[in-house]
């Protein structure tokens, strides 16, 4: 579980760090205290088919709701720490994109310099009857071609910051009864992508199922068995029109589940660390071959 969540949370720094052991315990703590109010759940009930005494009934009655707060402060306790590490990404991402900004004026402001100084440079060589030849080598570019190819264009700080909309998918099993809940709502997703310059790239939806994958989801797991019983967590990555065709496709269905994109998972981008797991390799070449 925990590498699960740090394989969705790049962190960086004391803060990420901290923030994303408090999801990590957030998130085993709902779990066991889902656990617990399901067994007082079953206890409560058994004393009822048995005909048990009314006090120890109502003694029941109170560990079940005794567990239901545990479950609820445990719920706020894992929203808490997970909206705080989504706000501290959005703050980095905001911060890199300010950085951007000032490096992009310091090197329009050094060329600019470099330019008058390359200007003043060849008015004194002409000045001084400089040799043809030279005088072609001083009003070339003034670089080389190994420096024109390489100047880390290709590099983490240089590369532009991918905006992205989190969602959160919880997936819950209630009464023998499938339970999806969408956080922020798609409603609330597009108000938060609204207010976003530049505007979103990519949708994450983060699919989280504590009590197993049920067979509404069978589709995020394939044929995988050993995951239907365990849960665990899963991602989708698309376009923001992607999302939008599959959140109108889940609206018309009226299940009030999540479906899959209907274009299959994009690859991690370049620019938030890329990666070469089986999924995202096979991904990306059916992608290159598409625009191909």
């Amino acid at each position: 579980m925990a590498a699960g969540w740090r394989e969705e949370f790049e962190v960086e720094g004391q803060a990420g760090e901290t923030l994303l052991e408090r999801v990590i315990l957030g998130d085993w703590g709902l779990r066991r205290a889902d656990r617990k109010c399901f067994e007082a759940e079953a206890i409560l009930e058994e004393a009822l088919a048995l005909g048990r005494d009314e006090e120890e009934i109502q003694k029941q009655h109170a560990q079940v709701q005794l567990y239901l707060r545990y479950k609820t402060s445990a719920e706020r306790s894992f929203y808490r720490a997970f909206y705080a590490l989504r706000g501290l990404r959005k703050d980095k991402f905001k911060e890199e994109l300010d950085l951007n900004k000032i490096r992009k004026e310091i090197e329009k402001t050094a060329r600019e310099v470099v330019t008058g100084v390359h200007e003043e440079i060849r008015a004194e060589r002409q000045r001084a009857d400089t040799k043809p030849k030279a005088l072609k080598t001083a009003e070339g570019t003034g670089t080389s071609r190994a420096k024109q190819l390489f100047q880390g264009q290709n590099a983490p700080k240089k590369m532009r910051k991918i905006a992205i909309l989190d969602q959160w998918v919880e997936v819950e099993i209630q009464d023998g009864r499938t339970v999806t809940k969408l956080y922020p709502s798609n409603a609330g997703l597009i108000k938060e992508g609204q207010a976003m310059d530049p505007p979103p790239d990519l949708v994450y939806r983060r699919l989280s199922f504590p009590h197993g994958v049920p067979a509404e989801y069978r589709w995020a797991v394939g044929s995988s068995e050993g995951r239907m019983e365990r849960g665990g967590i899963g991602t989708q990555r698309m376009t923001v029109d992607t999302w939008l065709d599959a959140i109108e496709r889940e609206e018309a269905s009226g299940t009030g589940h999540v479906g899959p994109t209907g274009v299959g998972n994009l690859p991690r981008p370049r620019e938030r660390g890329g990666c070469d797991c089986e999924v995202c390799t096979q991904n990306r070449h059916a992608m290159e071959r598409q625009v191909a």
